[in-house]
């Protein structure tokens, strides 16, 4: 029964920093994420996608098919995104599921991994939750937290496996809280 309630409140934090994001894509604060918002969002973010990926991805999420995406459709992208929906049935995936998790996984790390280098800094931990909107995002301090939280090694940065467990074992877009 913990369990339940813990999930339930990540899903909850979830849902609360989502929307706050959500509005930094809606630039015109219509409730409404329209392709051309999402490029320039992901692409202030350090992610650069082609129009055909845009209108891709939109279509995934996009359950009233009106070609916009709104508040629950940007819950369901940002889970496909990241490649975190259903980490509970991994043992029931087959390889290539396996893979395109494992390939999300990388793509949202290398979100946050700006210089390359193979790790997340509390430098750009800070930028990327800056970008999104984020609280979190403010403060050095709070960032070097998140990251202690995370990090096995003690080398006050987090690597790609320990990003990858730690996505795993919280199922959650904002793992570090």
């Amino acid at each position: 029964m913990a369990d339940q309630k813990k999930v339930k409140s990540f899903n909850n934090y979830n849902k609360v920093e989502l929307r706050g994001i959500f509005s930094t894509f809606d630039k015109n604060n219509d409730g409404y994420i329209t392709k051309q918002e999402l490029k320039l969002s992901l692409k202030n973010i350090g992610i650069f996608m082609e129009d055909k990926d845009i209108v891709d991805m939109v279509e995934k999420v996009d359950s009233n098919k009106d070609g916009l995406i709104d508040l629950d459709e940007f819950y369901e992208l940002c889970h496909t995104f990241l490649g975190i929906e259903g980490v509970e049935q991994e043992g029931e995936m087959d390889q290539e599921e396996v893979a395109n998790r494992e390939q999300g996984l990388k793509e949202a790390f290398d979100v946050f991994d700006h210089d390359k280098d193979g790790l997340i800094s509390e430098e750009e931990l800070s930028k990327i939750l800056s970008s999104l909107g984020m609280k979190e995002g403010k403060k050095l301090d709070h960032c070097k937290e998140m990251i202690k939280k995370v990090d096995v090694d003690g080398d006050g940065m987090v690597n790609f496996d320990e990003f990858k467990k730690m996505m795993k074992a919280c199922g959650t877009l904002v793992p570090f809280s």
